[in-house]
């Protein structure tokens, strides 16, 4: 099963409402990573180390409440129960949603005072998104699916703690990987690269592949679902 979410889950990345909504939140990120490098790297003024926290401590709900909204549109497609986004089959659990995504932000911030994981999310958005992501997933897909299919659902809807800690390593390699590609590719261009373009680009790309392996993740639900 974990090997066929593998070779069928790649199937996702072909559909256009995905790849929309996915450049949408990217976008989202882009504005999310300026504003806290531009707070944090105010000088001169007193409230810049405050400013900068607020920043940090807000941005991490209101990255929550977008990856909210990213799975909740996206939740039929990403289970294999729809192929185009259709916002009347999710407008009900608009408010399960918000809810899902203020437990996420705060399961984050406890998960970020942890002394190994807590220094591996502070470095890589990417496990961020895959962490808070796959919250998010469980805690949306299993009352929509418990809602349209009634107890006649598999035992296993998700992977487990050994196929979780395969996702998470996938998403650290790799993210690793495109921050060093982004560093060098900064630093071999001739000129001097430009440090606030340098602090936009790694991340984004690192929450490209955080979003990249959490649709892999739902993609096991998906099969599952679809062998009955």
């Amino acid at each position: 099963m974990f090997l066929t979410t593998f070779s069928q889950g790649w199937k996702i990345f072909g559909n256009l409402s995905v790849i929309l909504f996915t450049l949408a939140f990217l976008a989202w990120q882009v504005f999310y990573f300026s504003a806290i490098r531009w707070a944090s790297s105010r000088s001169g003024m007193s409230d810049a180390a405050s400013t900068g926290c607020l920043t940090q401590v807000l941005g991490v709900l209101l990255q929550a409440l977008g990856l909210g909204v990213l799975l909740l549109v996206l939740l039929p497609v990403l289970l294999g129960l729809q192929s185009q986004v259709s916002w009347n089959s999710v407008e009900a659990y608009a408010m399960l949603a918000l809810r899902a995504a203020v437990l996420a932000a705060v399961a984050m911030s406890l998960l970020s005072f942890l002394p190994v994981l807590g220094r591996w999310l502070a470095g890589s958005p990417g496990l961020e998104i895959l962490l808070g992501g796959g919250i998010l997933f469980r805690l949306l897909s299993h009352p929509y699916l418990k809602a349209k299919f009634g107890e006649n659902l598999p035992a296993s809807l998700y992977p487990g703690f050994w196929e979780s800690l395969v996702y998470l390593a996938l998403a650290f390699l790799i993210g690793r990987l495109v921050m060093l590609a982004t560093f060098r590719f900064h630093a071999g261009s001739g000129k001097n690269p430009n440090a606030f373009l340098l602090r936009i680009t790694g991340p984004t790309l690192d929450c490209l592949v955080g979003i990249a392996v959490l649709y892999l993740y739902t993609q096991y639900t998906a099969v599952v679902l679809a062998k009955g």
